[in-house]
C-alpha cells in the first residue's frame, strides 16, 4: 500500500514538473490579416519569444493551451492586449504586430 502511494505521488510531482517547464504552447495562433484579410496562422509559438505577426491582427483566435499578449513593437514592450487561451478577440488600428506567449 505504502509504494502505491509513493508511485502516485512521484507521479503527480514528475507531471507537475513537465508542465512547469513547458517550452512551447501546445496548438495554433490564427489570425487574418488586418492588411489583406487573409487568415494566417503561427503553428511553433515558443513560450516567451516575441513573435511577428505578419500584416497585423484584424482578428485573432489563441487556439493553444497558454496565454498570450499581443503588441504593435518587435521588441513586444508596448501596451499589450492579452488574449487568454482558447479566446478569440477583433483589433483596430493600431493592429498588434506581434505576439508573446506565456
Amino acid at each position: 500500500m505504502g509504494r502505491i502511494a509513493v508511485a502516485a505521488g512521484t507521479a503527480v510531482l514528475l507531471s507537475i514538473a513537465l508542465a512547469g517547464s513547458s517550452q512551447a504552447a501546445e496548438g495554433t495562433f490564427f489570425y487574418n490579416r488586418a492588411d489583406t484579410g487573409a487568415e494566417a496562422f503561427l503553428g511553433s509559438t515558443p513560450n516567451g519569444a516575441c513573435l511577428s505577426i505578419r500584416g497585423g491582427a484584424e482578428h485573432a483566435l489563441n487556439d493553444t493551451d497558454t496565454d498570450a499578449r499581443l503588441y504593435t513593437n518587435s521588441s513586444c514592450t508596448s501596451i499589450s492586449r492579452f488574449l487568454g487561451s482558447r479566446q478569440s478577440d477583433d483589433y483596430s488600428a493600431p493592429f498588434p504586430t506581434f505576439v508573446k506567449f506565456g
